[in-house]
């Protein structure tokens, strides 16, 4: 959807997030703000519904950018091994 150069807020920074199971999908809260906050007006919300391949996708995009790599995936514990988990 493209933005018009009216539109307030067109960026801001990234206060903070949250992401919770949503059945199959993960849903995202991401808050930011365009300005220093002083008050919960000052904070904009915004809900993502992602799929798992886009949440691993998005992650691994951002590892990218900052320069860094994912960490290696865990190994299965004596347990899962045994258990053919």
């Amino acid at each position: 959807m493209a933005q018009t150069s009216g539109e307030k807020d067109d960026f801001g920074m990234l206060l903070g997030w949250r992401a919770d199971p949503a059945g199959e999908k993960i849903a995202l809260l991401m808050q930011s703000s365009s300005k220093v906050v002083e008050s919960d007006d000052d904070v904009r919300e915004y809900r993502y519904f992602l799929t798992k391949q886009q949440a691993v996708q998005l992650g691994n995009f951002l590892y990218g950018v900052a320069g860094e790599t994912p960490p290696p995936p865990r190994k299965p514990g004596l347990l899962e091994r045994l258990l053919g988990g």
